[in-house]
């Protein structure tokens, strides 16, 4: 089964055990919550820097990189990647805020919360839009690079998402489902637009 589609299928498959709702899925998000949160409380200094992390790497900020990465390739003359990335942004942000809207997937919720955050829980806006800014910005960068920056690359291409996830985890907002859905959800996208816009390049 080719890649695209088959994490499609793994996103679909999350997607709906968080709807329905599974309850194993159910009993292992909260697990997770109420064990990273009893933590949470007792260590200030980390969460302080869990804070802070979160609050730079928030959706808008790999935005505006992307945007701005987008324009840069405009003006080199390579408009395929600029549409590319444009088209790949907006479909993630449009289908985000769709499966928010839709599952109304309430956050967790606590007493004595150490961070707030608006809208469904379902999928988490940081995981989703910092896997889908670092994944376009490796495969930028993949073709020119040589094989040592290849590997950085891919390392802060991995620890980016990983760790701006974790904090989600970490601060309370989120459940275990919500940020892997959207880690899920921004590599499939991401893979299905390289997809679509190869398909499209290759019948001109």
């Amino acid at each position: 089964m080719k890649l695209p589609v088959t994490l499609l299928l793994a996103a679909a498959l999350l997607t709906v055990a968080v709807a329905v709702p599974f309850g194993p899925l159910l009993v292992v998000d909260h697990a997770v919550a109420d064990g990273l949160h009893g933590y949470a409380v007792n260590h200030p200094a980390i969460t302080t820097a869990m804070q802070t992390w979160t609050d730079i790497c928030q959706p808008w900020t790999f935005r505006a990189i992307l945007a701005a990465t987008a324009a840069w390739l405009w003006w080199r003359r390579r408009p395929w990647q600029a549409a590319w990335v444009v088209t790949t942004a907006t479909v993630c942000s449009v289908v985000e805020t769709a499966l928010k809207a839709s599952l109304g997937r309430v956050r967790p919720h606590w007493t004595d919360p150490l961070s707030t955050a608006a809208g469904g829980s379902y999928p988490s806006g940081h995981a989703l839009t910092s896997a889908m800014a670092c994944a376009v910005l490796l495969i930028l960068a993949w073709p020119t690079a040589t094989r040592t920056t290849r590997q950085a690359f891919v390392a802060a291409a991995m620890a980016i998402p990983l760790v701006t996830g974790f904090t989600r985890l970490y601060l309370g907002v989120h459940f275990v489902s919500d940020v892997v859905g959207g880690w899920l959800i921004a590599v499939a996208l991401v893979a299905a637009t390289v997809k679509a816009f190869s398909g499209v390049r290759a019948r001109r």
